[in-house]
């Protein structure tokens, strides 16, 4: 059997089992139905003939006279088969036969015993056994100036009766299977036409791919969202889910809400095509990507993923500082022993001028850096950021003066170097995009169990407002809890602004391993 056979099979062997089940049904209601039906029809039709020959002048005539007339016999021969009844007779009050379509029998007692009711004046029907076999019978008395004189009987014999009865259900059978074998065929096109809309897959199928996309969902570190033409959420996400908690600091459902929920600057993505751009939201960078969800060549939503590009570019930098870093370390392993021979050899020569502007040059900061950060920053991760955020401010026209008391041992713990780190990072991507002096100090403090760094630079006073609003956003708040560290800052005069750091950092011990 074909891929997707097994579904189409079981679709239609189920529709066709309901067809016929209600067809079924339907049917032998509806044959109970005309039996009451048709044999109702006959009572009334066998009263009805009773009570018209019941007032014929004729039968009267003969029941009083109580005398066999075959003009009389004719007449009810010929009423019955009009009437399409098996037998008319006529009886006197002593229940002797005047008609009957067998001559044999005129003249001799009516058979059954059910006649006794009607010799008494009541109009009945009954079911009895007659010399024509078992048969529906009805009586009627016949009454001449308000004295009864006799009764009127009428029968149609039960396979008679049958007959009709089955003659009327072969109408109804006919329509029955008409209406099987079109609904078969509807089955067969209805289960084809569902197989279809599910891509020919088995409920299995179905199932597990169920599973895998919501393994996939629900495992991966992006934020991944559903959302339709009208941009309201239709499916986000345990990720997606977490990012609208940490927005909103609250528990309540992402779904059902817009998508400025979550992405708080929406107007900045383009969402009405296949797009990969560059989001940037509370401190956070996002790589984006967007595609349409077409059904029928008709777009009916968006899947949006957002990538956090945050640790894509702490990578990045990681490497580039640690570059930096090492290149420096190996240009003054390298330059030392050079540098030594060069102040032996002006020493020897006495020429001290010469040795006093070399020791000058030697000393300035932006030479003399790289050879304090070596000496007095152990941690080689926290060295080489600071190595190369410094080498980004001098881009920007700003120089980063880092001053660093006493010497900061190697971190116990990278996790909280790299909280560390994360804290600096937001600080130093904020103020480069903000106008700045010339000079930032940067003064970095160690004590046991923590580690204070202290920016001091001139700000402008309108954009204080500014600077509060970006030290006050949830990431930091989030970074800083990671950190276990405390944030504080102070305008002082001449608008001088000091921020304040203080991060918990256990300094290891010499000969203790650490762990980066």
């Amino acid at each position: 059997m074909k891929r997707g056979g097994k579904l189409w099979c079981f679709l239609s062997v189920i529709f066709i089992a309901t067809l016929i089940i209600m067809i079924t049904f339907f049917y032998g209601v509806t044959t109970v139905q005309t039996i009451k039906e048709v044999r109702k029809n006959q009572e009334q039709a066998l009263l009805a003939v009773g009570e018209q020959l019941a007032i014929e002048p004729n039968v009267i005539e003969a029941l009083k006279n109580d005398h066999y007339s075959d003009e009389l016999e004719a007449y009810t021969v010929r009423l019955g088969e009009i009437h399409q009844l098996d037998f008319i007779v006529i009886m006197n009050m002593q229940g002797i036969r005047l008609t009957h379509p067998d001559h044999q029998k005129i003249g001799k007692h009516f058979e059954g015993g059910d006649e006794v009711r009607a010799l008494k004046g009541e109009e009945h029907l009954s079911v009895s056994q007659g010399s024509l076999g078992e048969s529906l019978r009805g009586f009627v008395p016949v009454y001449d100036q308000g004295k009864q004189i006799g009764v009127v009987a009428m029968g149609i014999k039960m396979t008679s009766l049958s007959q009709l009865i089955e003659r009327t259900k072969n109408d109804y059978t006919v329509s029955v299977l008409l209406s099987v074998g079109f609904g078969f065929i509807l089955a067969i096109v209805v289960s084809y036409y569902l197989k279809k809309q599910l891509h020919d897959l088995e409920p299995r199928e179905i199932a597990r791919l169920l599973e895998e996309r919501n393994a996939m969902l629900e495992e991966t570190k992006d934020a991944i969202l559903v959302i339709d033409t009208d941009q309201n959420i239709l499916l986000a996400n345990i990720e997606a889910t977490k990012m609208y908690h940490n927005i909103t600091n609250s528990e309540e459902n992402l779904l059902g809400k817009k998508l400025s929920a979550l992405v708080l600057s929406p107007e900045k993505l383009v969402v009405h095509s296949k797009t990969e751009q560059f989001y940037r939201q509370n401190g956070q960078d996002y790589f984006v990507s967007i595609a349409p969800i077409n059904v029928r060549k008709k777009t009916i939503g968006h899947v949006i993923f957002l990538k956090n590009a945050t640790e894509t570019f702490v990578v990045a930098e990681q490497l580039v500082s640690t570059t930096t870093y090492a290149s420096a370390l190996q240009s003054q392993s390298h330059e030392f022993m050079n540098k030594m021979h060069v102040i032996y050899g002006l020493v020897d020569l006495e020429d001290y001028e010469a040795l006093k502007h070399y020791l000058a040059d030697l000393l300035k900061p932006e030479k003399e850096f790289a050879q304090r950060l070596a000496i007095l920053v152990r941690n080689p991760i926290l060295a080489g950021f600071l190595s190369g955020e410094r080498i980004k401010f001098a881009e920007i026209k700003t120089q980063l003066a880092i001053e660093i008391y006493p010497e900061i041992p190697p971190n116990k713990r990278d996790e909280d170097t790299q909280n560390l780190i994360a804290i600096y990072r937001y600080i130093h991507r904020f103020l480069m995009e903000q106008p700045l002096p010339e000079e930032i100090i940067e003064t970095i403090d160690y004590q046991p169990g923590s580690l204070t760094t202290t920016y001091s630079f001139a700000y402008p006073k309108e954009q204080l407002e500014r600077f509060e609003q970006e030290f006050f956003t949830s990431y930091l708040a989030r970074l800083l809890e990671n950190a276990e560290a405390t944030l504080t800052w102070e305008n002082q005069q001449n608008n001088w602004l000091v921020l304040r750091i203080n991060v918990h950092y256990e300094g290891a011990e010499e000969n203790e391993p650490i762990d980066y």
